[in-house]
This record gives C-alpha cells, structure tokens and sequence, in this order.
C-alpha cells in the first residue's frame, strides 16, 4: 500500500501520504454510519495503528466522536468501540447570485443543507452584493442555531464568467456586473475563504454527486433560464478551459440579424432558446392580439403555464414551444458534436415544460446531431437546489480534499470537481 502511495504522490512525500490516509479514513467514517477502528482497517488495508492515530486525532478535534460498543469482536474479546462522523464538528456556505435573488444556504460538515435564505439581487450594485450577502448568512445561521465561528468556507456562484486564479467575476450580463472581485469582497466580508464559479459549473459537480448524474463520467449539465449555460464533467473532471470560461454556449450567435443579447451580441443562442426568449414570445403574442388563452396571473407569466397551454391544444404556446425545443436541440447538437458526452442534463426553469417539451428537445437533437444514439437527455433531479448544493460541496472541496476507495485495490484523490 505504501509504495502505491509513494507513486501516486511521489516518493518519500512523507507528509503527503498522511493527508492521504487522513482523507480517506475520514471519507470512511462519513460514509459508514457507525464503525469500528478495525473495520475502517479492513476497508482503507491501512495498520491499525495509523487508523488509530488518525481517530484519535479526529476525536480530539471533534470531527469524529465514540458512541458506544459493538459486537464483541470474534474469539470473544472485548466489543469494539464504534465511531461517527460529527455533523455539527463544521459548516458551510452556500451562495447564490441569480438574476432575481440571492440565496444563502447553510449546511452541516456532510455537506447537506439545513437553512436557506434570501434576499432580492442587485443588478448594476455589486459592491454592496456581499454586505446582503453577510445579512442572509447572519439570518441563516441564527436560524440554523449554528455560531459564526464554526463556519469553515463558503461557495459562491454567479450566472457569468469567472476568472479562476482570482475569483473575479468578468462578466455577469444579467446582474450587470463586470470585472468584480467577488471573492476578495466575500471573504473580507465574512472572513473565511470563498471559492466562486459558474453556476453551470457548481451544478454540474452537484448533478454529478446527488443528482441525475452520478456515477456518469463524462456529462453536461445545461442551465436553461434566464440565460443559457453548460457546466462540463469529462472523464469525471469539471472542465473548467483556460481562465474558468468554459461552457458559454448561450453566448454562441446562431443568428446574426437575431435578438439583441445582454452580452451585447445579437442572435446568441440563449436569445431564442432561454426560458426569457419564450416568455418574450409570449408577451408579443398576447400585445399583437393573437388568439391565445396565455395570461398573466397576478402580473406573472411562467413556462409551466406555456406548457400547459400547450397540452390544452392552445396553438400560439404550442409554436413557441415548438420553436423554442428546435432552437435548444440545435444547440445540444453542437455539444454532442464536439464533446460526445454519456449524458445532458437539462437544469432551470426549462425544465417546468415537462416531458413533451423534452421529448421535442430530444427530436430536434435527433435531427442535428452527427450521431446522437445513447446519449441520455434527462430533467435535473436537483431543481433549484442544485447551485446551492453544488457551491457548498466546492466549498468543503476548499477545506477537505475528499480521498476515496477505488474498488478493491486501488486507492486515488476523487475531489469535487472529480467526481
């Protein structure tokens, strides 16, 4: 076991290999429910005198904690003392900056969610962003009955570019942000480290732990909203391109007399493929009088109402759906050409249409793609919780490089954004 240690981190690396065995027994212990030193010796074929120096570490840190005896082991000796991992021993932070809100989440040391809260986003205001950024956290923390001081990092994600060496936010057309140094501004503000990404990206990695795409190795996370974005995992490695820009295909022009984009573009992808492009659509539809049973309800018009619309045989939503699936498939076309992914997944609002818009989807993918067989095209299974939940897991990735079994023999770093 050593020496694959020693040629996975290079040999001699003393203290590399014990943040190795540290990861790995503690990714054990969160993984097992209550456990014995022994058996975490079995599981890792680690000694039993390094699992037990790395508990007793654990405990006296309070990341791991006893809670008792189990069975008395075999021959009738004394019954071992178990262990479990100690939800309450960290927390985590999750933001998100939509178009419309702010959302603040707060999660235990497993990294799962107990509080959410909001706040209305500022658009065009972004150096006051991480003061309401530091009420919601203080509100949900309360909340949460959790104190400030164990709070370990954050994660923030923001529907634009990110420039990954520095955490500046490039470009955020829909906030109308541009060149904010975001993650300084946070962590100055509630003084643990920040990591920031896309949100396409930080819901990929969420898709691809808890969601529609775990155990999927090389997938596409595709946010359909407001704006249009991918998030890509290829060979279980989120891709993120040279500066952390990667996955902007909604800002690919596929018109070029089309709708103006905020990017400042005209006919960009997201210009007529986007929830936003439907409901612009829509409300055209209903200022030219056209026959449609398509209303706004209490000033709010959404796709769920296109779609079912639709499904009542109501022509004008019927067509702009229809335009709206063939636009979206076209552009799937183009990641199915260039990256053959096992999976897309379709993430945001777009997926209120439900099936008969996904299966139109799929037709027009069908029609566009060079060779689209066994390429699954599925709904999220996170709905809006995927940002949050992806910006918290990249947050523990911060703090906790995760070290996982590999089958039976093989022992290799699988982090967040290798998943």
């Amino acid at each position: 076991m050593r020496e694959r240690y020693e040629s996975m981190l290079g040999k001699g690396d003393n203290q590399a290999i014990r943040e190795v065995n540290r990861s790995i027994i503690l990714d054990l212990v969160r993984r097992a429910g209550r456990v014995s030193r022994t058996e975490l010796a079995r599981r890792s074929k680690l000694t039993k005198p390094t699992v037990s120096t790395i508990i007793d570490e654990f405990i006296d840190d309070g990341t791991v904690r006893e809670v008792g005896l189990g069975e008395s082991l075999s021959g009738g000796g004394r019954p071992a003392r178990l262990l479990e991992f100690n939800d309450a021993s960290a927390a985590y932070l999750g933001i998100h900056f939509g178009m419309r809100a702010t959302r603040v989440a707060v999660a235990d040391a497993r990294g799962i969610i107990r509080v959410v809260r909001g706040r209305p986003s500022l658009r065009n205001a972004a150096a006051r962003a991480s003061k309401v950024v530091r009420s919601a956290v203080t509100e949900a923390l309360q909340a949460a009955k959790i104190p400030w001081t164990r709070v370990a990092a954050a994660g923030a994600t923001v529907p634009g570019l990110v420039d990954q060496e520095t955490g500046v936010c490039v470009l955020a057309p829909n906030l109308a942000w541009q060149d904010v140094p975001l993650r300084e501004a946070l962590q100055d503000e509630l003084r643990v480290p920040v990591v920031v990404n896309n949100i396409t990206q930080a819901s990929a990695v969420a898709e691809g732990r808890v969601g529609a795409a775990r155990g999927v190795r090389s997938y596409v996370w595709l946010y359909v909203g407001s704006g249009v974005g991918a998030g890509i995992v290829i060979d279980g490695r989120l891709f993120h391109g040279q500066s952390g820009f990667s996955g902007e295909i909604g800002h690919c022009p596929v018109s070029d007399d089309g709708p103006p984009c905020g990017c400042g573009r005209r006919g960009c992808l997201e210009t007529v493929a986007s929830t936003m492009a439907l409901l612009r659509a829509v409300e055209d539809a209903i200022a030219s009088k056209q026959a449609t049973r398509l209303v706004r309800v209490e000033g709010r018009l959404d796709v769920a109402a296109i779609a079912a619309a639709a499904a009542q045989g109501d022509a004008v939503a019927k067509r702009i759906l229809a335009q709206g699936s063939e636009h979206l498939g076209r552009g799937i076309s183009y990641l199915l050409n260039i990256l053959n992914p096992e999976m897309i997944v379709l993430g945001g609002p777009v997926i209120e249409a439900g099936e008969p818009f996904l299966h139109e989807v799929r037709a027009s993918v069908a029609r566009h793609a060079l060779l689209p067989r066994g390429v699954a095209i599925v709904p999220s299974t996170l709905g809006d919780r995927a940002e949050l939940t992806g910006s918290v897991l990249l947050a523990m990735e911060k703090i906790v490089r995760s070290y996982r079994i590999v089958g039976s023999h093989d022992v290799r770093a699988r982090s967040a954004t290798e998943l």
